[in-house]
């Protein structure tokens, strides 16, 4: 299914929010440190959490399970009870989000096995993970967070043998390996399941401008945000981020206004385009045959329908980064 008639479906969801009210999303990051936010002073799951909350969505649980310098190998072998214990009693998760190592899909991958073979068995990894998480909620889905490339002037890129011509270069790489993950992912349930969220995309959408640390590896906080802002589009369907009020998150992360218009404008270019308005009459169309359509709900600014995801009527999206 392609990515608009992705959109199509959610914004259909959307319309059926309403008497009953959706149910606050629940949402298990598992990473490193591009996860936990080193280089900037939040966590990227606090950012999300924060996210849809101003986004008018009831506030999602965003726990994070990731630990600094690991793999989805090193997650599946040692590190898998937060998917019991990190949700209350009665609820389920609703999407886990895996980020895998920042080189472990590039040729800059100096562990073992080396790459390419890293890429299957980050594969194998991402199944394993995904299958762990449905002995606890069956109908979780998997976002793939698509990491970004080293920042330009990066040591990859200089010297007299430079591993790639560019960041450019790099981030190819690493987004043939999410897709890569998608595909195993898919195959292994027989249907298009996995979400990319598609991080690193963006940055290079804008331009790796003022995105990494000191270290052209991590994230600082407009990168940081920019991650979230893309994850958040991703997970509730919602291709059109420039129209929240980021005030709070901005003042939390001491970003000014100009940032947050140049990091939402990159990640609106990001995530898939609004669709055609004859194409959603369509969905909400069959989406009134199946039942699952009521009152169209008001967030944000009371103007714009509100795009949530609801347990019922389910429809999943796709796209997706360490």
């Amino acid at each position: 299914m392609s990515m608009i008639l992705r959109t199509l479906a959610v914004a259909a969801l959307a319309l059926s929010a309403g008497a009953g009210g959706a149910q606050p999303l629940n949402v298990l990051f598992y990473g490193n440190s591009f996860t936990l936010g080193f280089g900037s002073t939040r966590s990227v799951n606090a950012v999300f959490q924060d996210i849809a909350t101003a986004a008018g969505h009831e506030t999602p649980l965003a726990q994070s399970a990731a630990a600094s310098g690991q793999t989805l190998n090193w997650h599946l072998n040692n590190n898998t009870n937060p998917i019991f214990t990190l949700i209350p009693p009665g609820r389920d998760w609703d999407y886990i989000v895996l980020q895998e190592h920042s080189t472990k899909f590039t040729q800059a991958f100096a562990e073992s096995p080396p790459y390419p073979q890293s890429i299957e068995q980050s594969k194998a990894d991402a199944v394993g993970l995904y299958d762990r998480a449905t002995d606890r909620s069956p109908n979780v889905t998997p976002i793939l967070y698509e990491t970004w490339a080293r920042g330009p002037g990066h040591e990859f890129y200089t010297g007299p043998n430079p591993l790639y011509s560019g960041p450019s270069e790099m981030q190819a790489e690493i987004r043939s390996g999410y897709q890569s993950l998608k595909q195993a992912i898919d195959e292994s349930v027989g249907s298009d399941l996995a979400l990319i969220a598609p991080v690193g995309d963006a940055w290079e959408n804008a331009n790796y401008d003022q995105l990494h640390a000191n270290d052209l590896w991590h994230a600082q906080n407009r990168g940081t945000l920019l991650a979230a802002l893309v994850i958040y589009g991703t997970a509730y369907g919602d291709p059109t981020t420039s129209d929240i009020d980021l005030s709070g998150v901005l003042a939390s992360m001491n970003l000014t206004a100009a940032d947050g218009a140049f990091l939402t404008a990159a990640a609106d270019r990001t995530l898939a385009p609004v669709p055609e308005p004859a194409s959603i009459s369509a969905v909400v169309g069959g989406c009134i045959a199946f039942g699952c359509l009521k009152s169209r709900p008001r967030c944000r600014n009371g103007t714009s329908p509100c795009v949530a995801r609801r347990r019922g009527c389910r429809v999943r999206r796709a796209w997706r980064p360490n």
